[in-house]
């Protein structure tokens, strides 16, 4: 498992397989569905909400936690130094 792995699943997200992005971290939330973080291949992040199993991009803020752990998984991808 990679740190940053480990940083996501400290803050409650799980890895998901996903074969249409790099990798794909979500989070259920009590009476709101899901939030995920979704690496792609172009080498964008993504915040989506889920709501009645549709994904819909409409997440615009990060905690300073979920800030970190995306920094380090670009950082794992050769994205950032």
């Amino acid at each position: 498992m990679s740190k940053a792995d480990e940083m996501f699943e400290k803050l409650g997200y799980e890895n998901i397989i996903n074969e249409m992005c790099l990798c794909e971290y979500r989070k259920y939330f009590n009476l709101k569905g899901a939030r995920h973080i979704i690496f792609a291949i172009d080498k964008t992040v993504s915040v989506c909400e889920e709501n009645n199993k549709t994904l819909a991009v409409n997440r615009d803020y990060f905690t300073m936690q979920e800030l970190q752990a995306i920094n380090e998984k670009c950082k794992e991808l050769g994205w950032i130094e």
